[in-house]
C-alpha cells in the first residue's frame, strides 16, 4: 500500500492521498481519499500601468516567476510575492500593498492568480553620504552622478549614476575604479531613503606601446581593459592578440606581442590617497613587411582545390590588402583541412603547412603550399538500430547520415546521434539515450601477385551498431486555450498545431507559437505542459495568450515650405508656407479576427490626404488567404495653376500556393478630377489628370532570391493581366499584360551579375482607341 500511494504522488495529480479501511463482510474495505492538485494557468497583475518608471508589469511578472503549468502551493505563491515585493522595494516602492486572489476551474484544475499592486508613492533620497577616495573633489563625483536629495529612488536612477562615476574614472585612466551604493535603513514616516555612495580609484593605468606606433585612437579599440573597465589576465590576452593581430593584417605577419606590468610608486596629492600607478607595456617585434603571393595544394583527389580554399583562415593579397598569414593562423588551416578529410572518413590524413618567403625572387612575397596525404578511407560495412520500437528504420535511416558505403568518422556519427535524438524528442520521448559500437572488419589478405607497397585489395571498413533506448512517451491527453478576451476562440484553435492524443511534439509546440505570433494580435504565447515533472505520460497543453493593445494613436505637425510656379514663369513664383498636421490611429483584432482598421490623414491648406485600410489575415478561415482593401481621397491645391481631387480604391485577395508563389486577385479603382485650372490641361502631372479608371487584374509571382531587399542570388519572375472595361466604370477599355523576369547570379566575392527582362502589351478593346488609354496606364521605358 505504501509503494502504491508513492506512484499515485509521483504522478503529481494529488496534493493529498491517504488509505481509510473499513470492516465489511467477508472482508475489509479499503477507500483511497485523494484531494487533486491545481497547476498554475493565468498570471496578472494590475496597478503598475500608471508608473512613470519601472517596474512595469512584464517585469513584476517576471519577478514571480509562476511558471504555465506547474503545481499550484499556496508556499510556492507566498515565496513569488516576497520577491515581487523586493523588486517594488528596489524601484523605491517601499510602501507598496501586494495581495492576490485566486480563481480556481475545477473543470480543468487550473489556477488563474491576480496580483494587485498598490504602488503608494514613490521614496525619496534624505541625504548622500560620500566616501571619495580618489583624487577628484566632491563636488565632481556628486555632479557627475546626478545624485540630489529630494529626488525619487528608481533602480535605473542608481545604476546610471554609478555607470556616469565609473566612465568618469575610466576616462581617467582609473580602469580599476570601483563605485558601489549601499542603501540606508528606510524611513517610512518620511519616505525617504538615505544612501551611501563610495568611490575608489585603484590603480592609475598606464598603457604603453613600445617597438611600434598604434595611435591612442587605435589603441583604445584594440584593448578591451578600456572597454570592460577593468584589468585582469583574460583581458590583457585578449589585448595582446588585438595588437598582434592589427599588424598582421598590415602585412607584418612575423609579428611578435608581449606584455609586462608594473607598479609606480604612489605619491600623495593634496591630502587625497593617490594610488599606485599601474604600467602595462606591450612590446611589439614587427619583423619585416611581407605579402601573401597565394596558396596551393597537392596530394588532395577526394576535395577540389576551391573547396578546401574556403575553409581557409588565410588572406591572398588582393587590391589594396597584403593578406592575412601568421603561423598560428597556418596551424589553425592545416587542422581545420585534417579534421574535414577526418569527418569523411580518411583517418590516417596526414597535412602539412609549407612557406616559401621571397616566392619568385620578389622580396617580401610568402607563398604557403599544403602537402596533403590522404591515406586510405573507411566506410561503413554494415548498419544496425537496436532498441527502436516505436520509430521504424526507415523513420530513422531518413534523419542518419552513415549508412553502409558512406565514409565512417566520429564527427558523422556525433551528427547522427544528434539527429536520432531530435526525431525522438520531437516524438515525445524526453528521456531517450543514445550510445554507439563500431566494430572493425578485417582487411581481407593480399592476392597472390599483390605488390606489397600498393593499396589494399579492400579499404578498411566498419560495422557500425546504434543502441536506443527510448524510454517512456508522453501524449497529449487535450488542449486547453486561455488568455484572449476580444479574439475569437476559433481564430486561436485552428493554429494550434498541437493535437489531442498524438505525441507531444516540439516542433508542433514551436510551430504553434510562431504562428500565433504571426496574427500580430499577440503580445506573448506561452505554452507548456500541465504537470511537467510528474510521472503521468498523458499530459494536458496549455496555450495561453496574451492580447496586445489594440489601439496604435500617432500625431504630428510642421511648416510645408514649397515655391509656387506658374505656366509662364515655371520656376519662378511665390515661396508660400503652411502648417501641416499628422494624425493616424489603427485599431488591432477588430472583430476578434485578427483583423486590422487604420486611418491615417494628413492636412494642410496646400494638400490634404485621408487614407483607411482593412487588412484579415487568414480569410476564409484559411492561412493561405489574406484581404486588403483601401481608399484614398487626396486634395491638392496648387494656388498658381489647378487644383486636383483623386479617389482611389482596391480590394486585393492573396493567395499563398506555395513557399515561392503566390497569386494576387485584385480590383482597383481611381478617379481624379481637375478644377481651378489655369494653364493647358497637357502640363498637368500624369496623376493629377483627370480620367476614371477600374481595373480587374491577377498577378502571378514567384520569389526565389535569397534576400528580396538586397538579394545576391536566386530569381524573381511576375506575371500582371489587367483588364479595364467600360460597363464597370472605367472611362476606357483596354488590356494590359505585363511579365517580367530577374536573376541574380556571385561572380567573385562581393561582385554579382544582376538582369531583368520585361515585356508588355497593352491594347484597347471595344470602341476604345489607344488615345484614350490614360497616359498613366501606359508603358514606358528609358531614362527619365
Amino acid at each position: 500500500m505504501r509503494e502504491s500511494l508513492r506512484q499515485l504522488y509521483r504522478t503529481g495529480r494529488y496534493a493529498d492521498l491517504r488509505a481509510e479501511t473499513s470492516p465489511t463482510a467477508g472482508g475489509v474495505r479499503l477507500d483511497i481519499v485523494a484531494r487533486q492538485n491545481f497547476y498554475i494557468n493565468l498570471v496578472r497583475v494590475t496597478g503598475l500601468t500608471g508608473l512613470r518608471e519601472h517596474p512595469s508589469e512584464a517585469v513584476a511578472l517576471a519577478s514571480l516567476r509562476l511558471a504555465l503549468g506547474e503545481v499550484f502551493h499556496q508556499s510556492t505563491l507566498q515565496e513569488a510575492l516576497e520577491r515581487l515585493r523586493r523588486t517594488l522595494n528596489e524601484e523605491g516602492l517601499y510602501q507598496a500593498q501586494v495581495t492576490y486572489e485566486l480563481a480556481p476551474r475545477e473543470a480543468t484544475r487550473q489556477m488563474d492568480i491576480t496580483v494587485r499592486v498598490a504602488p503608494g508613492p514613490r521614496a525619496r533620497l534624505r541625504s548622500i553620504e560620500l566616501h571619495n577616495h580618489t583624487e577628484l573633489p566632491d563636488s565632481a563625483v556628486l555632479g557627475r552622478s546626478k545624485l540630489k536629495p529630494g529626488r525619487e529612488v528608481t533602480l535605473a536612477l542608481l545604476n546610471r549614476a554609478t555607470e556616469r562615476v565609473r566612465k568618469l574614472l575610466v576616462g581617467k585612466d582609473h580602469l580599476g575604479a570601483r563605485v558601489s551604493l549601499r542603501r540606508g535603513t528606510y524611513d517610512p514616516k518620511s519616505n525617504t531613503l538615505p544612501l551611501e555612495f563610495e568611490v575608489t580609484t585603484g590603480p592609475k593605468v598606464r598603457v604603453e606601446v613600445a617597438g611600434a606606433k598604434i595611435s591612442a585612437k587605435t589603441l583604445r579599440k584594440l584593448l578591451p581593459i578600456y572597454q570592460e573597465g577593468s584589468v585582469d589576465e583574460d583581458l590583457l590576452q585578449e589585448g595582446r592578440r588585438g595588437i598582434r593581430d592589427y599588424f598582421e593584417r598590415e602585412g607584418y605577419f612575423d609579428v611578435d606581442v608581449r606584455y609586462t606590468v608594473a607598479e609606480a610608486v604612489s605619491q600623495s596629492n593634496a591630502g587625497k590617497e593617490q594610488p599606485a600607478e599601474q604600467v602595462i607595456t606591450y612590446q611589439v617585434a614587427r619583423g619585416g613587411r611581407h605579402r601573401l603571393a597565394g596558396v596551393a595544394f597537392d596530394g588532395n583527389k577526394y576535395f577540389s582545390d576551391d573547396l578546401l580554399r574556403s575553409r581557409l583562415h588565410l588572406v591572398v593579397a588582393a587590391f589594396a590588402s597584403r593578406g592575412r598569414f601568421s603561423q598560428r593562423l597556418l596551424q589553425d588551416d592545416v587542422d581545420s583541412i585534417r579534421e574535414l578529410y577526418a569527418a569523411n572518413g580518411f583517418r590516417e590524413v596526414q597535412v602539412r603547412g609549407e612557406t616559401i618567403d621571397d616566392y619568385r625572387g620578389k622580396k617580401g612575397d610568402l607563398f604557403v603550399r599544403f602537402h596533403i596525404k590522404e591515406g586510405l578511407q573507411t566506410r561503413i560495412a554494415e548498419l544496425r538500430l537496436e532498441g527502436s520500437h516505436t520509430l521504424s528504420k526507415d523513420d530513422l535511416l531518413v534523419v542518419i547520415g552513415s549508412t553502409p558505403g558512406q565514409p565512417y568518422s566520429e564527427f558523422n556519427v556525433s551528427g547522427d546521434r544528434d539527429n536520432i535524438l531530435a526525431l525522438y524528442y520531437n516524438e515525445g520521448f524526453p528521456e531517450v539515450r543514445f550510445s554507439y559500437t563500431a566494430e572493425e572488419i578485417p582487411v581481407e589478405p593480399a592476392q597472390p601477385g599483390h605488390s606489397p607497397g600498393a593499396e589494399p585489395v579492400q579499404p578498411p571498413r566498419v560495422r557500425l551498431i546504434y543502441h536506443i533506448v527510448e524510454g517512456p512517451q508522453i501524449r497529449v491527453a487535450r488542449v486547453l486555450t486561455g488568455g484572449y478576451e476580444h479574439t475569437r476562440p476559433n481564430i486561436v484553435q485552428r493554429e494550434v498545431e498541437v493535437k489531442p492524443g498524438g505525441p507531444l511534439r516540439e516542433g508542433e509546440v514551436v510551430e504553434t507559437q510562431r504562428r500565433l505570433y504571426n496574427l500580430g494580435i499577440f503580445s506573448r504565447v506561452s505554452i507548456a505542459p500541465q504537470n511537467p515533472a510528474g510521472t503521468d505520460r498523458e499530459k494536458t497543453v496549455v496555450v495561453l495568450v496574451e492580447e496586445a493593445k489594440r489601439y496604435t494613436l500617432a500625431y504630428g505637425g510642421g511648416l510645408e515650405v514649397q515655391r509656387l510656379g506658374g505656366a509662364s514663369d515655371p520656376v519662378g513664383g511665390q515661396v508660400r508656407a503652411s502648417p501641416r498636421a499628422l494624425f493616424e490611429i489603427a485599431k488591432g483584432n477588430l472583430t476578434g479576427r485578427a483583423d486590422t482598421l487604420s486611418f491615417k490623414a494628413r492636412a494642410s491648406t496646400l494638400q490634404g490626404r485621408a487614407l483607411t485600410s482593412y487588412t484579415t489575415q487568414n480569410f476564409f478561415g484559411k492561412p493561405a488567404f489574406s484581404l486588403q482593401v483601401t481608399g484614398l481621397a487626396d486634395k491638392s491645391r496648387d494656388i498658381l495653376t489647378f487644383t486636383s481631387t483623386r479617389f482611389e480604391g482596391s480590394v486585393q485577395l492573396a493567395q499563398r500556393i506555395s513557399l515561392l508563389t503566390s497569386l494576387l486577385y485584385r480590383y482597383s479603382f481611381r478617379k481624379v478630377r481637375v478644377s481651378s485650372l489655369r494653364i493647358p490641361l497637357e502640363q498637368i502631372q500624369l496623376f493629377n489628370q483627370p480620367t476614371r479608371v477600374s481595373l480587374v487584374g491577377v498577378t502571378w509571382f514567384r520569389e526565389r532570391r535569397d534576400n528580396p531587399a538586397d538579394a545576391s542570388r536566386g530569381d524573381f519572375n511576375n506575371m500582371d493581366l489587367s483588364i479595364a472595361g467600360k460597363p464597370y466604370g472605367s472611362s476606357a477599355s483596354f488590356v494590359r499584360l505585363f511579365m517580367q523576369n530577374s536573376t541574380f547570379h556571385p561572380i567573385y566575392r562581393r561582385f554579382l551579375f544582376a538582369r531583368s527582362a520585361r515585356f508588355g502589351v497593352q491594347t484597347p478593346i471595344g470602341n476604345t482607341v489607344s488615345q484614350e488609354i490614360p497616359l498613366p496606364e501606359r508603358f514606358f521605358g528609358g531614362g527619365g
